[in-house]
């Protein structure tokens, strides 16, 4: 694989890179080597896991680390935690720990990793020296400590570990793959004689970062430097598959590994790019890894004095914001309003260069001696000031420097290490910052009895070396995974659902006790669909399956039939035509409103009209109002003997899966926008969800799917607290209103839909279910959830079980797969005429009301008494 050499300056530095097109933001500290010592003493570094290091002979595992690593998957789904999804609980003693259900799958995890580190590794070469990584319980996740916070940071900590022990398995396999090994790494983890692991697991753990080696997984990469290259058959293999390696061109250019002449620049390329820099026309720098401090040496306090902290990144500034929108500092500080630590620390370090210049010899000695006295110290001294940097949850994380009383050093210094402190001796204060170092551990961790106030208990032995894991285990990991993420089961839902007599009547507004004389005014479409229309057919074609219609006789059917033809090839203009003994809604309009307890009104905005549903004789005894935006809907409720009960009427319509809306007047407050931002990451847990049963239609049934049929009553207990930030707003009559209601995106979420990037630059919607837009103009849309839908729902559950939602990550092309709108067209096409009724049933009932309404409604407030 040809690569062509980059050069990039920083600093005076001048680093060459044949695999990687930009420089890290900051670059590590660089250890010593001792040229006598051809295997260095490289510490094991699995605190910093996630950015790129420099070449230990030791380590060539390293440059493999994932530098995004997704933790997802069966296999790497239980590490999906951050500091606040963690547990904790305590055990006997008091301490805190992590919490079991954690502990164990992490536990289970470690030995199947080790397994597989061990078997990818048998046989293979492995470099003189090669030290492999330490097992996550090493780090601490199995023991107890003083406080949940430390648990915690242990157990992250601990959990990027086990980033280690995947690089050391996706190492091997690609030692394998490079080599050309007789036998594939995949059958060398299922045909293990001792512990053959199931082919389904290995085969997620291809698709993870530990197995995929394409460029979709993102590698920290490495530093060497030129006078001295610790692998001669590493280089070779990680340039092969494009890890990034940045080689530091020493100052003397007659020493050179002889490995890494490639990498050194000529003369006229280095002139070029030391020009460039003066001109300011440096390459475009990126960050493959994370900026912050890098590799300070182990034990070793970091200092403020002048020169003795290695260089910060270069602060970017763009619009400064307004100082108001930060908090205040405390008093006394020293830190400026809106100034972060690292600003802070930049400052005082300057600060301190300047005082440097102007201190006495005298001055110098005793301030060395105070520092000196501070790094060997296991605690403060006593005139010491220790300021911690706390993050305000209100301000979004911003640090404070809050001052520590003297009676909490003790148990705060515990919680940090010596990466995670800084000393400054002209002020002689402890600063006391996470950000230092989010990897470190803390000196607590450790229980040192220097630290202890009193004895106690010695921390639980670690278990024994594991064992090779049980078959079972691994299918466990599968059956855990897919039995949550895969498409569930469904029970047939009948409870709401229509029968085919009811629908006629309720919702077409068919005259059960219509004549069986020849109806008038048939045209030449109404005579040819009569011929072409059978009588399953026009079940179906009204959301019927068919099954319960035997007892209708031929004459009546006859009846029913013309009726259809009347809705499906009449024009809406023609619908007076249709004779009245058949409709309700015909010319001569025969509506029997069977619920004189309810009327219907409504409310015109601008864009759509809306019907409210409200007691006629008396008040309404929810806070909320009912409210249809379809006018079949509405007159559909006065047909039903209801009762005036809203409550009763609304659950119909829920049990129906019939869209409505209760709005509900509210005065928004900015803590509602406070609780918006707290919980939209988790969207689908928040009790708004309750909008997704109000959607209606399809985004109902697959609401329904999750919450079971039994929660349907909750959804009445009125809007969420979360409708006010970004649920649904109505302004009618200087009246606010609000609902909880689904955004575009949250639709496209309930119906599983992508973005598919196409080559000629455009972009396609695709989802695994209808999107609403498709569902509307579908023959299957009559209003409700009827049989034929539930059918239909049921078959398309099993087509994607059957068919191709159990591989991931593959692209599928067939009708079981995702679909887009022009395919969910064709594919729900069905009975074109269902539109066609619909839209005259509807036309006929707006019609209705907009004579026959109560008026337009004035939405005047209900006021409860509580």
């Amino acid at each position: 694989m040809t690569h062509e050499l980059k050069v990039f300056v920083r600093d005076g530095k001048v680093f060459t890179s044949l695999t990687a097109d930009f420089l890290p933001e900051v670059i590590p500290y660089q250890p010593p080597w001792n040229p006598r010592d051809d295997h260095d003493y490289a510490p094991d570094d699995s605190d910093a896991p996630l950015t790129p290091r420099w070449a230990y002979a030791s380590r060539p595992w390293f440059p493999v680390v994932p530098l995004n690593p997704r933790f997802d998957g069966p296999i790497f789904e239980c590490l999906n935690h951050t500091r606040f999804s963690l547990r904790t609980e305590v055990d006997a003693q008091g301490k805190h720990m992590l919490h079991r259900d954690i502990r164990g799958r992490w536990y289970e995890l470690e030995k199947k990793l080790i397994w597989c580190q061990e078997r990818l590794g048998a046989g293979m070469f492995v470099p003189w020296g090669t030290v492999l990584p330490s097992a996550p319980a090493t780090f601490g996740y199995l023991r107890s400590h003083e406080n949940a916070k430390l648990a915690i940071k242990v157990a992250l900590r601990s959990r990027n570990a086990f980033l280690l022990i995947g690089a050391a398995c996706t190492w091997h396999i690609m030692s394998r793959r490079y080599r050309g090994s007789n036998r594939p790494w995949m059958s060398v983890l299922t045909d293990d004689r001792e512990c053959p692991i199931p082919a389904e697991w290995v085969l997620e753990l291809s698709r993870s970062f530990v197995g995929d080696l394409s460029a979709n997984v993102q590698r920290t990469g490495l530093f060497i430097s030129s006078t001295h290259c610790p692998w001669e058959g590493q280089l070779p293999m990680f340039e092969h598959f494009s890890i990034p390696i940045w080689v530091h061109c020493a100052g003397d250019a007659s020493v050179v590994d002889s490995m890494l002449h490639r990498y050194i620049p000529s003369h006229e390329v280095l002139i070029s790019a030391t020009d460039g820099l003066k001109w300011g026309q440096t390459p475009a720098d990126g960050a493959w890894g994370h900026a912050g401090t890098w590799g300070s040496p182990e034990n070793q306090c970091q200092h403020l004095d002048g020169g003795e902290l290695q260089a910060e990144p270069d602060l970017v500034w763009g619009d400064v914001p307004s100082v108001s929108l930060f908090p205040e500092p405390e008093r006394n500080s020293g830190q400026l309003r809106g100034e972060d630590w690292q600003a802070f620390l930049a400052r005082r370090r300057e600060g301190n260069k300047k005082r440097e210049e102007k201190e006495t010899p005298a001055q110098r000695q005793v301030r060395l001696s105070r520092a000196t006295s501070a790094g060997n110290q296991d605690l403060p001294a006593k005139k010491t000031t220790v300021f911690e940097w706390q993050p305000q949850d209100e301000f979004d994380g911003f640090r404070l420097r809050i001052r520590i009383t003297k009676n909490d050093v003790y148990s705060v210094w515990r919680e940090y290490s010596a990466t995670t402190r800084v000393y400054d001796s002209f002020h002689n204060e402890w600063d006391l910052c996470d950000e230092l170092d989010p990897t470190s551990v803390p000196d607590g961790d450790w229980e040192d009895e220097i630290f202890a106030p009193s004895p106690s208990p010695p921390p639980p032995a670690l278990p024994p070396p594991p064992q090779p894991p049980s078959r079972s285990s691994f299918l466990q990991d599968i059956d855990r995974y897919f039995g949550q993420h895969e498409v569930a089961s469904s029970s047939t839902y009948s409870h709401g659902v229509e029968h085919f007599v009811s629908t006629l009547s309720y919702h077409l507004g068919f005259q059960l006790a219509a004549s069986t004389s020849a109806p008038r005014g048939r045209s030449a479409t109404f005579e040819s669909w009569i011929r072409k229309t059978q009588w399953l057919h026009l079940c179906r074609l009204v959301g019927d399956v068919g099954t319960d219609v035997s007892t209708i006789p031929d004459a009546q059917k006859d009846i029913i039939t013309c009726f259809i033809g009347y809705l499906v090839t009449l024009p809406t203009s023609g619908l007076p035509e249709m004779p009245s003994d058949l409709w309700d809604l015909g010319p001569e309009r025969s509506l029997a409103v069977s619920n004189a307890g309810i009327r219907v009104s409504y409310a015109q905005l601008p864009q759509q009209r809306l019907y409210v549903i409200e007691p006629s004789l008396s008040a309404s005894l929810v806070v909320w109002k009912l409210v249809v935006a379809d006018a079949a809907t509405a007159v559909m409720c006065l047909r039903r003997d209801w009762g005036s009960d809203i409550t009763k009427i609304a659950l119909n319509l829920l049990q129906k899966g019939i869209a409505f809306k209760t709005l509900q007047a509210m005065a928004a407050i900015y803590a509602d926008y406070v609780v918006y931002e707290q919980h939209r990451h988790e969207f689908m847990n928040q009790p708004r969800a309750r909008a997704a049963l109000l959607h209606g239609g399809l985004v109902w049934r697959l609401a329904l799917h999750s919450f079971g049929f039994d929660d349907l009553p909750s959804v009445l207990e009125g809007i969420s607290r979360e409708a006010v930030p970004y649920g649904l707003m109505l302004l009618i009559n200087d009246q606010t209103y609000f609902d909880d209601e689904l955004s575009e995106e949250e639709v496209d979420f309930m119906c599983s839909t992508y973005y598919s990037y196409n080559n000629d630059g455009t972009m396609d919607k695709v989802s695994w279910w209808p999107r609403p837009q498709a569902w509307a103009a579908s023959g299957l849309n009559v209003g409700f959830w009827s049989t034929r839908c539930e059918e239909w729902f049921q078959k398309r559950l099993d087509n994607i079980r059957q068919g191709v939602s159990r591989i991931r990550n593959t692209p599928v092309n067939d009708d079981n797969g995702p679909m887009t709108a022009t395919q969910w067209k064709r594919s729900l096409k069905f009975n074109p005429g269902t539109n066609k009724m619909m839209k005259n049933v509807d036309a006929a009932c707006s019609q209705y009301l907009a004579d026959n309404a109560t008026g337009e409604n004035d939405f005047v407030v209900v006021a409860v008494r509580l």
